[in-house]
């Protein structure tokens, strides 16, 4: 019998019926009995899911729909992007066609055409959106948006719960859709800090919900049969911390300096662990026995109480120490306070926004025990707590330099606030419990919104005061051995020019050498006036701006409050005096420049 005329007769197209006719006599048995087992399988299986025949591809694989599902994102760090990538690649390895895009390289006429919209973005701060995403968010809130009653959707949200307005910018979103009449197919989540968890979980409903039909066991194992690792780079992750050791430890300070800054240099060697400039390292601190023991002691616990953590079950004095926030408070810890205890001063703050961010701010978790006392059990405790987040640190090393290190520079947190004295978790584990040889658990942040140009030849302005020079040491070493032809530009400042000039050999050196082109410092107690690194822009403005005007990528590194927002201001000033502009030009300028990515800020 012509197998062909026989596939012919049957219900293939003349292409399929050719190509099975080539494949199938070439089949020895094991594989004829493998792939009718196979094909056993796909049939049961659909029968038991009421899919039809004709949502099999030739190739066996399930179309259940070809409509594109798209993902849209707004990142400040690379996180929403990195998660949007993620997900577009496992619905395309489900079946389904997915797009994942910049909110800013979106247009929004293509509203009208969607069905199915994923929506991932994150929250900086105080409820600020991120740059990506402001004018997306504008329109969904604006007049021309169009009805969007064709468009089922879902949101993740990432923030960070420390602070009052918590996930604000994905709220957003998500009322804003609703708004204009899309349906929600799934709920928003709004992720803390530590996302992974969360996100999964929400993919799974998502993954549910668009049609795929198919289990994530089935994604798995498809994935270890075609030999894929998801971290086929290195086994090292925020999961799975790399121990690293303490090379140096040495104190940029000099003396009589008012701050306490801290140079680490840490050994990689066997971490299989690749980084950027720009990237961050993420460092796992613990909480200081003293804090633990007052804790303890507020609560009436021996700390040999044993509780069920993330991590297994331990005693409640090591679960404090090691796996629990206790040098902050969080939004989410209010909330699940107030289930417990009912408590009507916490409940009234959580419900005035203004209220909530004052409460939370410079409170630590022995504050809230000691003005809202309550007889927990030692797991009731830990349930109020969020688990211990990493604290991510601009690294100041280019591997081009320092081959398996990696540096960092940490300024330690100490203050007073509500009548005690208080510290920064991982700032001060790092300098009062770590000293040389000793390990820490790190893992590498990529940024994949803090980077050099490509192109070696444009030049590079870079302002960091304070603990903000970190991250243009390393944009320096790497310039240095890519030996860039760009010039470059740096603004640094702190405190004192004879204490806090903080590695001021290795930047005299670089200019010396040609690496760095430009060296302005602003020292604000070395003179009756303060001057900070905004002054010194201004005083330089007519410069500034003809680099920006020769294409200059600008930087800005160190606090978000105040030194980055009035670095903002400087440039805006720049910009209009010097470019002729009005205040809504010079605005637009800048706006470009960000959107462009010539613009980029790494603050905290």
């Amino acid at each position: 019998m012509n197998l062909k005329a026989s596939l012919k007769r049957g219900p293939f197209d003349d292409h399929q019926a050719d190509r099975l006719s080539e494949v199938l006599p070439k089949l020895n048995s094991n594989q004829i009995q493998w792939l009718n087992g196979y094909l056993t399988g796909i049939e049961a299986a659909l029968q038991n899911r009421g899919i039809s025949q004709s949502h099999i591809d030739a190739a066996g694989a399930l179309v259940i729909n070809k409509e594109p599902i798209w993902i849209l994102f707004g990142t400040h760090t690379g996180n929403s992007e990195s998660l949007a990538n993620q997900t577009a690649k496992r619905l395309k390895e489900l079946g389904r066609e997915a797009k994942a895009v910049g909110m800013d390289a979106f247009k929004p006429n293509t509203l009208k055409k969607i069905k199915e919209l994923l929506i991932i973005v994150s929250t900086d701060g105080e409820g600020d959106a991120p740059i990506q995403a402001e004018g997306f968010l504008e329109f969904l809130k604006g007049k021309r948006a169009p009805k969007l009653d064709h468009i089922s959707y879902s949101v993740l949200a990432l923030g960070d719960s420390s602070y009052a307005e918590f996930c604000k910018t994905g709220k957003d979103f998500d009322a804003a859709l609703k708004a204009k009449g899309a349906t929600a197919f799934s709920e928003r989540v709004d992720c803390d800090v530590d996302y992974q968890e969360n996100y999964e979980k929400w993919l799974t409903e998502v993954i549910k919900e668009v049609g795929t039909q198919q289990e994530e066991a089935n994604h798995q194992e498809s994935l270890q049969a075609a030999g894929t690792s998801v971290e086929a780079a290195s086994i090292y992750s925020q999961k799975n911390p790399f121990y690293a050791t303490v090379l140096e430890k040495i104190s940029l300070n000099g003396r009589g300096s008012e701050k306490e800054t801290i140079h680490l240099e840490l050994d990689l060697e066997g971490s299989n662990l690749t980084y950027e400039p720009g990237d961050a390292l993420g460092i796992i601190g613990l909480n200081k026995p003293e804090l633990v023991s007052r804790v303890l002691s507020q609560l009436n616990f021996s700390g040999e109480e044993e509780v069920d953590t993330a991590n297994g079950k331990k005693n409640l004095k090591t679960a404090l120490r090691e796996d629990y926030e206790l040098t902050i408070l969080t939004v989410l810890s209010l909330k699940k306070f107030v289930e417990l205890t009912s408590s009507e001063k916490i409940k009234k703050i959580l419900e005035d926004k203004d209220a909530l961010a004052e409460y939370l701010h410079g409170r630590d978790v022995l504050d809230l025990l000691q003005e809202e006392s309550y007889s927990f059990t030692p797991q009731e405790f830990i349930s109020i707590l969020r688990k211990n987040m990493p604290r991510m640190y601009s690294i100041a090393s280019s591997q081009e330099e320092v081959d398996e290190e990696v540096h960092i520079l940490v300024s330690s947190v100490r203050y007073e606030a509500h009548g005690r004295q208080k510290e920064g978790v991982c700032s001060t584990f790092l300098a009062d419990q770590i000293e040389q040889d000793d390990q820490v658990k790190v893992f590498i942040d990529p940024n994949t919104r803090f980077k050099l140009p490509q192109d070696t030849s444009k030049p590079v302005i870079m302002v960091g005061p304070g603990t903000g020079i970190a991250p243009f040491r390393s944009f320096i070493q790497h310039r240095d051995a890519q030996e860039a032809s760009g010039k470059s530009w740096l603004f640094f400042g702190d405190r004192n020019f004879h204490t806090d000039f903080l590695y001021q050999s290795e930047w005299l050196q670089y200019l010396d050498e040609g690496v760095l082109t430009r060296l302005d410092v602003a020292f604000s107690r070395d003179q009756k006036e303060k001057v900070y690194v905004q002054h010194k822009m201004l005083e330089h403005g007519k410069e500034l701006y003809n680099w920006l005007t020769e294409g200059a990528h600008f930087y800005v590194c160190g606090d978000k409050d105040y030194m980055a927002k009035d670095v903002d201001s400087a440039l805006l000033e720049i910009v209009k005096s010097h470019g002729n502009l009005q205040e809504e030009e010079a605005s637009e300028y800048i706006k470009e420049l960000r959107l462009s990515g010539r613009y980029q800020v790494d603050v905290y």
